[in-house]
């Protein structure tokens, strides 16, 4: 009978492993019995004793002995052989599993990033959840976050993040944890879970040497800057769409979506978002932005290094739920009427993007590492990287159709918004929930 998955191969492996298993301890249980009926009969005839076998020449009862040694013998060294090489098949088959989920985690992330939990009241559990923002309503008509209000100065200040050592990646421990995190966030994806975390392993240490980090993201306001100054167009004024959430359909393909307009509707300056991050910007977008502003895209590893800061909890304020802290943009309560999972008794005042640093900086005094929008950073996709990523200053893979964001987002909770989450896209790839901020200083 055909077998239905490579799962159902390890199955039956295992299966056939017990087998072995159990015929190897009945030969050896058998081995032993026949050994020591032989002596008994060896020592009735000794003893003059009438016994049938030991009736006879003791010579019979040796041969018969060393008969059934070897017998039994043979079949336990096979018992042994096959297992052993099942056992390295099993070990084989797993790790090409293992190693084809890390290879297809970026593709089956953008799956769980379309699908998401299914819209609906907030459930109240402490875990990941995509929201409902709505298409064609301008997010000006939410309650804003306490926001710190910027004005006139459209270079982005920089903090000097020193250099330093630093676990990279999912641990063993965290990893279960991870996993249920995950499939609680992504339900219909949830099978892609095992994949996302372990293209995250393993973790491994990292050394870097110190970069210039944007203390925000790179806002609206300042992309109309870089945009007058060249007369760039994005992808998405490009191919005339973007990704937006569109209430009782989920994440679509939206015409006229672009920064400008991130719902095909009011303007981002008519709207009062000015301050906002930019959105429905592509990896291309972004290099192209921050090439211009003399800087380059971060690398993984210096995204996850400052926004960790030094921290070895979980995320950079605790391991668990902030409580009262504003510390960043997810879903959550304020979410609670229109998202389907959300952060129970966390409240941020937003439900989609909030002004850039309206909430608590990270040890290193950077603002929304974790949350309001997904990051683009500098590196491709590789599901198997960490493998073989070097130890000093690692750049990412030199070849892949894929780039890499960090952070997550305002749809983002426990799973999407850990800093050692890997998520990954398309460098064509626009929507509503991702943006970019930039660095200076050494990338290799």
């Amino acid at each position: 009978m055909a077998l239905e998955s490579p799962e159902d191969l390890m199955r039956q492996m295992v299966a056939w492993m017990a087998f072995m298993f159990v015929l190897a301890a009945f030969c050896a249980y058998m081995l032993y019995h026949s050994e020591r009926e032989a002596k008994r009969l060896i020592t009735t005839k000794e003893a003059g004793g009438t016994d049938k076998l030991s009736a006879d020449n003791p010579a019979d009862v040796a041969r018969i002995r060393r008969r059934l040694i070897i017998f039994y013998a043979v079949l336990i060294a096979i018992c042994v052989v096959v297992d052993l090489i099942l056992f390295v098949a099993l070990m084989e088959l797993r790790n090409r599993i293992q190693e084809e989920e890390q290879r297809n985690a970026v593709v089956t992330t953008e799956e769980a990033r379309s699908g998401g939990p299914e819209a609906g009241p907030g459930a109240g559990a402490t875990a990941p959840a995509t929201p409902n923002n709505e298409a064609h309503a301008p997010p000006s008509t939410q309650p804003p976050p306490r926001a710190q209000t910027r004005t006139g100065q459209v270079e982005t200040p920089m903090v000097l993040v020193p250099g330093g050592t630093f676990w990279m990646g999912i641990s063993d421990d965290e990893m279960d944890r991870a996993i249920e995190d995950c499939k609680t966030e992504f339900k219909k994806q949830a099978a892609s879970c095992t994949g996302l975390v372990l293209s995250a392993q393993p973790r491994h240490q990292v050394t870097l040497d110190p970069f210039s980090l944007d203390l925000y993201e790179v806002t609206n306001r300042q992309f109309e800057q870089f945009v007058q100054a060249t007369g760039y167009q994005t992808t998405a004024e490009k191919k005339g769409t973007a990704e937006v959430w569109i209430d009782g359909q989920g994440w679509q393909e939206t015409k006229g979506a672009t920064w400008r307009q991130p719902e095909a509707g009011s303007d981002v300056f008519a709207s009062d978002r000015a301050e906002h991050p930019v959105v429905n910007v592509s990896w291309h977008d972004a290099e192209a932005y921050c090439r211009w502003a003399g800087k380059r895209l971060p690398t993984e590893a210096e995204f996850e290094y400052a926004t960790r800061a030094g921290t070895q909890t979980t995320y950079w304020w605790g391991n668990f739920s902030p409580g009262t802290r504003e510390v960043a943009n997810v879903a959550d309560e304020s979410g609670r009427n229109r998202l389907s999972v959300i952060m129970s008794g966390y409240d941020d005042g937003a439900v989609t993007t909030a002004p850039v640093g309206s909430y608590e900086a990270n040890p290193f005094g950077l603002f929304d590492m974790t949350g309001n929008v997904a990051e683009w950073v500098a590196d491709r996709y590789d599901g198997l990287y960490y493998h073989k990523s070097p130890e000093r200053n690692p750049t990412g893979p030199s070849s892949g159709d894929y780039r890499m964001m960090r952070g997550g987002g305002w749809n983002n909770t426990s799973f999407g918004i850990r800093p050692t989450v890997r998520d990954g896209g398309a460098p064509t790839k626009r929507d509503t929930r991702t943006g970019f901020r930039c660095t200076r200083g050494r990338s290799k």
